[in-house]
């Protein structure tokens, strides 16, 4: 067992913790692919959260994830983030909703005309404004942390597959997201790695934010996980509880 599983996520003190995500009676289905269907499901993650969702091998999960960020619509029930759902036409609560939740894509994930260091920022410059000496002092902690070289000026076409999915954590990781949607987040990394990104998770939602990963059930490293992790599989177009 890692030692991460010996550490104990931050557990509710005496005040309510607060419901990062919430399913209510969600029904959702994606016709044009083999994508996570669900009917009816219910599931809360709150603040210092980690869930998995354990998905069958042929099963993708890019459609149902995009879906929790408000890019798709479900066919009933809703999707809450932060105490906010998706619908109407308030765009800026939407994009103020959407820039704190950090994601790892299953998938493509990059806009190939620009540099990766041009992708890593974009989301933060674009929801957030933020200043790149900010996003640089952020970038270099996670790479140091990550053990990567720099990331220079190469398109993302031509740089190897570990490096880029790296570069993936961490542009989920800077700007401190509220929530962080993990798919398959483990693809194309070598298992040597494997303990350090789950630190990451784990020192996100020790300081505050919920996780969700969501993976196929034979690419989840169960037992590496902090051991108040909530995990799920799909059964019948339900989240079933597992352990």
């Amino acid at each position: 067992m890692s030692k991460h599983a010996t550490r104990t996520i931050v557990s509710a003190d005496a005040k309510p913790r607060r419901k990062v995500l919430v399913l209510e009676n969600l029904t959702f289905r994606d016709l044009t692919r083999q994508s996570l269907t669900l009917r009816n499901a219910n599931l809360t993650i709150c603040e210092n959260d980690l869930v998995t969702i354990g998905l069958p091998p042929s099963m993708e999960s890019r459609a149902f994830t995009s879906m929790l960020q408000g890019l798709r619509m479900p066919q009933d029930g809703r999707v809450l983030y932060d105490g906010n759902d998706w619908s109407g036409e308030n765009y800026v609560l939407h994009d103020r909703m959407r820039s704190e939740i950090g994601r790892v894509f299953d998938g493509k994930a990059w806009v190939e005309n620009m540099n990766i260091y041009e992708n890593v920022v974009l989301a933060q410059r674009h929801h957030r404004n933020r200043p790149l000496h900010e996003l640089d002092h952020e970038i270099q902690y996670w790479s140091r942390r990550f053990g990567i070289e720099p990331m220079n000026s190469q398109r993302p076409a031509f740089v190897g597959k570990t490096f880029l999915r790296i570069c993936e954590w961490i542009r989920a990781l800077i700007g401190s997201p509220r929530l962080l949607l993990l798919e398959h987040p483990m693809r194309s990394v070598p298992s040597s790695r494997f303990e350090s990104l789950i630190q990451a998770v784990v020192s996100a939602i020790e300081a505050g934010a919920a996780a969700l990963w969501i993976a196929p059930e034979s690419d989840l490293p169960r037992d590496q996980f902090p051991p108040s992790t909530r995990h799920f599989c799909v059964r019948e177009f339900q989240l079933s509880p597992v352990g």
